[in-house]
């Protein structure tokens, strides 16, 4: 890194010289010295940037630097990730967005964790939200434990189902595993972190009465530590609280629209507010959370865009290794949308004297990938084999719109004979070679 930095100083010393020394600048006007002295100017930026990358890099590596480093701008990041990867909840979006970047902007007196309640139906993107938000957040990743994956470096993830026993109601012992696990988790990042707790509205009454102090505006969290009590400052962690609550809410106000974008922003988050707050007062909870970030339920149409993501990701993830390319017929996402893998429910309601029909995804994207998206993945697994790095894939929707095809091209070289006798010699073109893999029909 510092070899870097040297070098950009002598190319631009050397080129300064040989400037200076030829005949035909002697008389060189000061703007050019200008000029060499802003190129030594991006130069030396340049290389300075790319030394403290190194040594933040090396510093993470070696375990003496911060392993748990935020990107420079959060908000401009999580922006960024969440409108790319994920699908149908854009009013969700924009909320965590504009949460992160109030929060980004608090200045350090006032400043405090973030404390964001995600809630809304089984399968809607709020675990999935948590996971972005990470990757999102944290320059740096780490390999799990016996797995071959990687996790954000600053996220820690809590489940309910843990904390859930009211038979022996273990307060005390769950208090205790809660405290001792983010304790070493802020102790390892510096105080920076996004922790997670899923499927909150499982968790006994009392548990997360250990967290008071750390989620409010005092912002540390006290423990022990070789026998020494010790405080470490929290105003640097993002706290994301998962449920279901007020799910019967939003389907109750939804109803009362065509249109989920034409029911009122407040209303909606007052409605999910009100349902939350009946919760948490049996968690005793509720003073701690800033904001509430609704995920709304997802209704055919938004079921077809996430399953057309779905088809995107399958075609990304393996081409160059299982297919040159994969590719789908546009008709196709709306078509698997409507099969019998995927569940519904409907509901209905009184407006205005109308009786009013929704219909909702009963299990979300959850549903997508255990029905329609697992039967396509079985008939390439069988049949797209043997597997080739140049074929290009197609999966169509037949004109019955029932059937769906898999087609596997590949480019063969060919001899032309018309071409050979018109130029006098021998030639070759490219020839697409096709074969339908499978026909049949999904359920």
């Amino acid at each position: 890194m510092v070899f870097l930095v040297a070098s950009s100083f002598m190319q631009v010393a050397c080129a300064a010289d040989s400037e200076g020394t030829s005949p035909n600048n002697q008389d060189k006007p000061a703007s050019s010295w200008d000029d060499i002295s802003d190129k030594l100017k991006v130069a030396t930026a340049k290389g300075l940037s790319k030394l403290s990358w190194g040594l933040e890099w090396l510093g993470y590596k070696s375990g003496f630097g911060e392993q748990c480093t935020f990107v420079e701008h959060p908000s401009l990041a999580v922006r960024k990730h969440l409108q790319a990867n994920l699908k149908a909840q854009d009013r969700a979006v924009d909320v965590l967005v504009a949460s992160i970047e109030a929060w980004e902007r608090t200045h350090a007196k006032d400043h405090a964790p973030l404390v964001l309640a995600l809630t809304g139906p089984t399968g809607t993107g709020k675990t999935e939200s948590s996971n972005l938000l990470a990757e999102a957040l944290f320059k740096w990743t780490k390999r799990l434990d016996h797995s071959d994956k990687d996790s954000p470096s600053g996220l820690l993830v809590f489940r309910g189902e843990d904390f859930s026993d009211n038979y022996t109601n273990p307060v005390s012992q769950y208090q205790e595993q809660i405290k001792s696990r983010l304790a070493e988790h802020l102790f390892r990042c510096s105080g920076k972190a996004l922790v997670v707790f899923d499927e909150v509205q499982k968790v006994i009454p009392h548990t997360l009465d250990v967290l008071t102090s750390a989620m409010s505006s005092n912002a540390h969290l006290t423990y022990h530590r070789g026998g020494v009590e010790r405080r470490i400052d929290t105003a640097d962690v993002v706290f994301l609280l998962i449920s279901d609550i007020g799910v019967a809410k939003m389907e109750q106000l939804l109803i009362q629209y065509d249109d989920r974008r034409h029911v009122p922003a407040t209303q909606l988050e007052n409605d999910v507010k009100r349902a939350l707050d009946a919760q948490w007062t049996r968690l005793q909870f509720g003073k701690m959370v800033r904001q509430v970030v609704p995920f709304l339920p997802f209704e055919p149409q938004h079921i077809v865009l996430v399953i057309q993501a779905k088809l995107d990701q399958l075609s990304e993830y393996y081409q160059g290794v299982y297919w040159k390319s994969l590719a789908f017929d546009p008709a196709l996402a709306p078509h698997l949308s409507t099969l019998e893998s995927m569940l519904y429910i409907e509901r209905r309601a009184v407006v205005r004297g109308v009786d009013v029909r929704k219909v909702f995804a009963k299990y979300g994207a959850r549903n997508v990938e255990t029905g329609p998206l697992q039967q396509l993945k079985s008939k390439l697994m069988r049949y797209a084999r043997p597997w080739n790095p140049e074929a290009q894939f197609t999966v169509r929707l037949m004109p019955d719109e029932r059937t769906i095809e898999i087609v596997a091209c590949v480019e063969a070289r060919a001899n032309d004979q018309d071409k050979a006798n018109e130029d006098g010699g021998g030639g070759a073109i490219d020839t697409l070679s096709c074969v339908s893999r499978w026909q049949g029909e999904f359920t």
